[in-house]
């Protein structure tokens, strides 16, 4: 097993309007999945309310760790980046959401489907319209 270091955080701005969110959904081989969001690590997030801080993580054989950051704006949107991570560690897909879409920046499509499964875990799905997994860098 690899151990990570990944970012995690729950912090909003002092005025209230903005907030970020980092965590980690872990895909286990049986198809059963795990929220991290709690810090081992202390440290700063984007904004100033809030915990953040660093995950150590081991993610186990035949499983697939997404790390998910987001930002929540005044007017609601939601705008993000999506990291997958199989077992070994190696980043093996990564993908933008801009606009209520998503797009693949690099890596293999054929683990599109985890991105769409952290998106449902998070409850996330209604923000998403479209997604563009042919696009990037392969």
């Amino acid at each position: 097993m690899t151990k990570l270091e990944l970012p995690v955080e729950a912090t909003k701005s002092v005025s209230g309007l903005h907030a970020a969110r980092a965590v980690v959904v872990l895909i286990h081989g049986d198809g059963s999945t795990e929220i991290i969001s709690k810090p081992s690590v202390q440290g700063h997030g984007t904004y100033r309310r809030g915990v953040a801080g660093v995950v150590k993580l081991e993610i186990p054989p035949g499983s697939l760790a997404i790390h998910a950051w987001l930002i929540l704006n005044s007017k609601g949107h939601i705008k993000g980046l999506f990291k997958v991570y199989n077992d070994k560690g190696e980043l093996v897909l990564e993908a933008r959401l801009t606009k209520r879409k998503i797009r693949r920046l690099r890596g293999d499509p054929k683990y599109s489907w985890s991105i769409e499964k952290a998106l449902e875990v998070l409850g996330l799905s209604k923000h998403v319209r479209r997604y563009n997994w042919d696009t990037g860098v392969g």
